[in-house]
């Protein structure tokens, strides 16, 4: 499945034959195309009145043409053409299009495209500008920490103990998962209790016990509702309570849970990688934690493969955000400030306020 960005073209533009994507001026198509390219997308047209459909380096005359000006009949008329254009460079029923593009542009070519977003959907033009404002900055960012985090020292099961800090975050990568033609992240995580980051791991890559792993217990989520096995209704009984043991025991096939935690350990430990950073203050390590889950969920470049194990999770969460995670997805992102916070961080260098010890 390939990636097409369709943006609307533009009244404005400037008074001399150049290309397609430099003729239109306007504010609102700048930001679209700026956010367009920052998705990495594998083709971008524009949809213009006179000409149709349009490649970004085409070279055009400029023309005084809308479609917010004339008939419904002609639009159909239009799109049928652009239609056309389309089926012949792209794949209608296969590809996925993003529609940057007003009601009048996209109304006559939804019917012929099966894999479609609109992500603006009931902006005015003015919230349009904010809404990709935020998100270009978003995607910037996590461009970035991607970039940053990809090049850290990364460790996969068996890890070694001492080369894990006692406080801090960890990010984990899985294979097959690629963003900004890298490792994508898939989960970030850290802990509560003091000197808890290596104990924290553990319970994901060594010890088979669901109920202390948030994580293992959505992995086994996804395998059985892959599988479409009965057993995901036991799976969901929380056993870590003496009450709750004594409700249940009976009424879970234990058995059957060893066999699933096996696999569970066995998919981690194969497909998982992480690098970790140590953060010693509480408030900052949860801080720091909650904005980057929310830069890279909220980010558009950061989806999960077709074939990602999430995508079988009963969890709507996981399976839109493209994360094992369901809480803190979609809170304040990293700002510019944080970044520069978290850069200095990952090279060791103290420049918060002075009241923890990196």
């Amino acid at each position: 499945m390939k990636k097409i960005i369709l943006i609307s073209c533009a009244s404005k533009k400037i008074n001399q034959k150049t290309l397609a994507q430099d003729l239109y001026i306007s504010a609102l198509f700048q930001k679209n195309l700026q956010y367009a390219k920052s998705l990495n997308p594998d083709k971008i047209f524009i949809l213009s009145a006179k000409y149709g459909l349009l490649k970004l380096d085409e070279e055009v005359e400029p023309y005084d043409k809308t479609l917010n000006k004339i008939r419904s009949c002609e639009i159909k008329e239009w799109a049928n053409s652009v239609l056309s254009q389309l089926q012949k460079v792209v794949d209608l029923n296969k590809d996925e299009f993003v529609f940057l593009a007003g009601n009048n542009y996209r109304k006559f070519l939804l019917p012929g495209i099966k894999n479609y977003k609109i992500p603006m959907l009931g902006l005015g033009i003015g919230k349009q500008l904010k809404w990709l404002k935020e998100n270009i900055k978003v995607s910037k960012i996590c461009h970035t920490i991607h970039q940053w985090f990809n090049g850290m020292k990364k460790h996969s099961f068996p890890f070694n103990e001492q080369e894990i800090p006692k406080n801090g975050i960890y990010i984990l990568f899985e294979k097959g998962e690629l963003a900004y033609s890298t490792n994508r992240i898939v989960r970030i995580g850290t802990h509560t209790g003091n000197n808890k980051l290596r104990s924290r791991l553990k319970e994901h890559f060594v010890n088979e016990n669901k109920d202390r792993s948030i994580f293992r217990k959505n992995i086994g989520r996804a395998l059985l509702n892959k599988d479409k096995d009965p057993f995901l209704k036991q799976w969901e009984i929380d056993l870590t309570t003496k009450k709750a043991k004594e409700l249940h025991s009976n009424s879970i096939d234990l058995t059957k849970q060893k066999e699933i935690e096996k696999r569970i350990t066995k998919y981690i430990r194969d497909n998982f990688s992480f690098v970790v950073f140590q953060i010693d203050n509480k408030d900052k390590r949860l801080e720091l934690e909650s904005k980057i889950i929310s830069t890279v969920s909220l980010c558009d470049e950061c989806k999960p493969s077709p074939n990602w194990l999430g995508s079988f999770s009963p969890k709507e969460k996981i399976r839109k955000s493209g994360l094992w995670l369901v809480n803190k997805l979609c809170k304040t992102p990293l700002s510019e400030k944080d970044l520069k916070e978290l850069k200095n961080i990952l090279e060791n260098k103290n420049t918060w306020d002075g009241s923890f010890v990196i």
